[in-house]
C-alpha cells in the first residue's frame, strides 16, 4: 500500500519535473528569438537576467545568485579588459596572417567561400543564418552553463572555470599578438577582397546594434582574431557536454562544426584562428576536467627524469 503511494508521488514529482523543463525551455527559446527579432544583443549581463527569471521559476534563486553572480562578474571584467588589448602598441598582424593562411592552403578560405556563395546585392538564408550563429556567440555557452547547473554543480564549476581559463588565456594572447581579421586585411590593408557579411545581413535585413548600456561603455577590440574564442567557446562546450553526458554531447557535435564554417564565411576569422580556438579550448578543458592525470603524469615524468640524471651522475662518477 505505501509502495503504491510512494510510485504514485514519484510519478507525479517526474511529471512535474517535466513540466518545469519544458516551460523552462519554452521560456528560454522564446526570449531569445524575441531579442534577436528586436534586434536586442544577448550580453552577458542581459543573459543573467533571463536566467535568474529561470532560476526563479526553478525556486533556487538564492543558490542562483551565490554561483553565478562571481562568474558573470569574471566574464564581464575580461570583456572589460579585452577592449584595452589593441592599446599595448604591440604591432598589428596583418600581412604575417593572410602570408600563413595562403602558404598553407594555397588559397584563402574565406575569399573562396565567399566568392562561391556571398552576392553583397542579395543576402540569402545562409548569410542570415551564419550571422546568427555569430551573435550566439556568448548566449550559448551560458545556456550549457545554466543547463549544468541545473543538472550537476561540479559540472556547471568545472565548464565556467576552464570557460574563464580559456577567455584570460585568450586576452593574455591579444595582447601581445593583436591579429587583424580577414576583413580587416581586406577593408584596412587591402591585401585581400573579403566582405564583413554580418554589416550585409544587418543593413539589409534591418537589424541595428542593441548593446546593453554596460556594453555601450566598452571598447571594442576588432583586432583580437586569435585564437577565435567563438570557435573555442563552441568546441570547450561540446567537450564539456560529452564529459557530463555522451549522448547530449555528440548531439551538441554539429554546432561547433557550423560555428568554425560561420566564421570563416562570414570574414571574421582565418582558418587558422579557428585552429588556434579549438588547441585552446582543448587545453583550458584538460586542465580543468583532467588535471589530477596530468598532475600525476608531470610528477612521474620529473620522477623519471630525476631518477635517469642521478643514474647518469652515478655512472659518471663510476667512470672517475
Amino acid at each position: 500500500m505505501f509502495e503504491k503511494i510512494r510510485g504514485i508521488r514519484l510519478q507525479d514529482w517526474i511529471t512535474r519535473q517535466r513540466l518545469i523543463n519544458i516551460l523552462l525551455v519554452g521560456y528560454l527559446i522564446t526570449i531569445i528569438v524575441f531579442m534577436i527579432s528586436r534586434n536586442m544583443s544577448i550580453t552577458p549581463d542581459r543573459f543573467f537576467v533571463i536566467i535568474l527569471f529561470a532560476a526563479v521559476i526553478l525556486g533556487r534563486t538564492r543558490t542562483f545568485l551565490r554561483d553565478w553572480i562571481p562568474f558573470i562578474a569574471l566574464l564581464l571584467a575580461y570583456e572589460m579588459l579585452r577592449g584595452f588589448a589593441d592599446t599595448t602598441g604591440f604591432r598589428i598582424n596583418v600581412a604575417n596572417l593572410v602570408a600563413l593562411e595562403r602558404g598553407i592552403f594555397g588559397f584563402i578560405p574565406t575569399v573562396e567561400l565567399q566568392k562561391h556563395f556571398f552576392n553583397p546585392a542579395h543576402i540569402r538564408w545562409w548569410d542570415i543564418g551564419a550571422a546568427v550563429i555569430d551573435f550566439l556567440h556568448f548566449p550559448l555557452p551560458l545556456l550549457v552553463a545554466f543547463y549544468l547547473w541545473i543538472k550537476d554543480r561540479a559540472h556547471y564549476w568545472k565548464f565556467v572555470i576552464a570557460l574563464l581559463i580559456l577567455s584570460f588565456a585568450g586576452f593574455i594572447t591579444y595582447l601581445i599578438f593583436p591579429a587583424a581579421p580577414p576583413w580587416y586585411a581586406s577593408q584596412r590593408a587591402h591585401l585581400i577582397e573579403v566582405h564583413k557579411i554580418v554589416d550585409y545581413v544587418v543593413s539589409q535585413v534591418g537589424w541595428r546594434w542593441d548593446f546593453s548600456q554596460i556594453y555601450h561603455q566598452l571598447n571594442p577590440n576588432e583586432v583580437a582574431a586569435m585564437p577565435s574564442l567563438h570557435a573555442a567557446f563552441a568546441w570547450l562546450a561540446f567537450l564539456s557536454l560529452r564529459a557530463f553526458n555522451k549522448k547530449i554531447g555528440w548531439f551538441f557535435l554539429p554546432y561547433p562544426f557550423l560555428v568554425w564554417i560561420s566564421v570563416v564565411y562570414l570574414g571574421e576569422h582565418y582558418v587558422i584562428d579557428v585552429v588556434a580556438g579549438i588547441i585552446y579550448a582543448t587545453a583550458a578543458y584538460l586542465i580543468v576536467y583532467h588535471w589530477n592525470e596530468i598532475k600525476r603524469f608531470t610528477e612521474k615524468l620529473f620522477s623519471s627524469a630525476l631518477s635517469n640524471n642521478k643514474k647518469a651522475h652515478s655512472l659518471a662518477k663510476d667512470e672517475d
